[in-house]
């Protein structure tokens, strides 16, 4: 069952690449974003499940500023003066991180627990 969750992941992977739109893009990225955190965490795979927590809030971000910027031509700019941070790039990165962070500590010490849990009996 795993591995067909990981195949799956993989193939929403491969569909992102062959998709010509931004919008159905990162709906497919988003897929296999929560595909991937499924596999990491069922066959604790860390690194897998860590960066898909990263990565999720990053393609969240990037759709909820397609949908903002819908109709309008995207360009590379320079934010305004006094441009929000919580809006930016940069902060959904470093929030995608540390929750990444939380959810790898809360899987190690879920897995101290049930080991020790384990031993115990």
């Amino acid at each position: 069952m795993a591995n067909l969750l990981g195949y799956a992941a993989s193939c929403a992977v491969l569909v992102t690449f062959l998709m010509r739109t931004m919008a159905p893009l990162r709906f497919v990225a988003i897929l296999s974003n929560v595909l991937f955190l499924s596999y990491g965490y069922i066959e604790q795979i860390y690194p897998v499940f860590f960066l898909h927590v990263v990565l999720l809030p990053i393609n969240c971000w990037r759709l909820c500023s397609f949908q903002n910027n819908a109709g309008r031509q995207w360009r590379l700019a320079k934010p305004a003066r006094g441009a929000d941070f919580a809006s930016s790039p940069p902060m959904w990165f470093l929030i995608g991180i540390l929750a990444g962070a939380a959810g790898c500590l809360i899987l190690i010490g879920a897995a101290e627990a049930h080991r020790t849990l384990i031993s115990s009996l």
